[in-house]
């Protein structure tokens, strides 16, 4: 078996991977309501879990439109042979997913203790990817019977709980595996595969201390 064809195995194994995870649950998104204060308070939590399958948004069309065109890229390169113009776009695509997974990731809060990560602007412009989800589930809670007792009110209309779930852990892996994979391939059109490697490594230090570095800011 030709290098090439490995090469378009593992770019069809980790597009089908992509898709897999889109289909699995994927995102998992909690709110909190309340009726009433003190001890006489009682709290309500609800949680949604979501498929970037039928999820109407950018990011997560890219994950399922393009796992699919990663896989039929492949396919054609198995069956036609590889051109250096399939492997550019398969490493563009991987980049892409890669790039979308750190923005998504960036929305995921969750943490130990119940409570929301409550937002100081609308929630359209702090957490876009997971907004929509949010605000359909608040509009569910709206319709729930204990919505209609005196007193009752979500706990914050701009907070948000959000975590990953096993659809999300296959398809951030199986990006990150692919952009290393196909990264590597277009290093190897213009370099040799020592100094292919050594590219590869550059790129994935700088992209290391650069989410390092955005995870200090955040930490500010």
């Amino acid at each position: 078996m030709t290098a090439d064809r490995r090469f378009w195995i593992v770019c069809a194994l980790g597009g089908t991977l992509v898709l897999v995870g889109c289909l699995l649950p994927t995102i998992q998104i909690a709110q909190e309501a309340i009726i009433g204060a003190g001890d006489a308070q009682q709290g309500f939590d609800y949680e949604r879990t979501f498929r970037f399958a039928g999820y109407r948004q950018p990011g997560a069309l890219l994950f399922l439109v393009g796992g699919a065109a990663l896989v039929l890229m492949s396919a054609g390169a198995l069956l036609r042979g590889s051109h250096t113009v399939l492997i550019l776009a398969a490493a563009g695509l991987s980049i892409a997913f890669v790039v979308e997974a750190v923005r998504i990731s960036d929305e995921l809060q969750w943490g130990d203790d119940a409570g929301l990560y409550a937002c100081d602007v609308p929630l359209e412009r702090c957490v876009p990817f997971i907004a929509r989800a949010t605000r359909d589930l608040q509009d569910e809670i709206r319709r729930k019977p204990e919505a209609r007792r005196p007193g009752f009110e979500l706990l914050a209309e701009d907070g948000y709980r959000a975590r990953g779930k096993a659809g999300w852990s296959l398809i951030l892996w199986s990006s990150v595996l692919l952009a290393c994979v196909t990264a590597f391939r277009a290093f190897l059109l213009v370099l040799r595969p020592r100094w292919a490697a050594v590219a590869l490594g550059v790129c994935v230090f700088l992209v290391l201390t650069f989410l390092f570095l955005r995870a200090l800011s955040g930490l500010e």
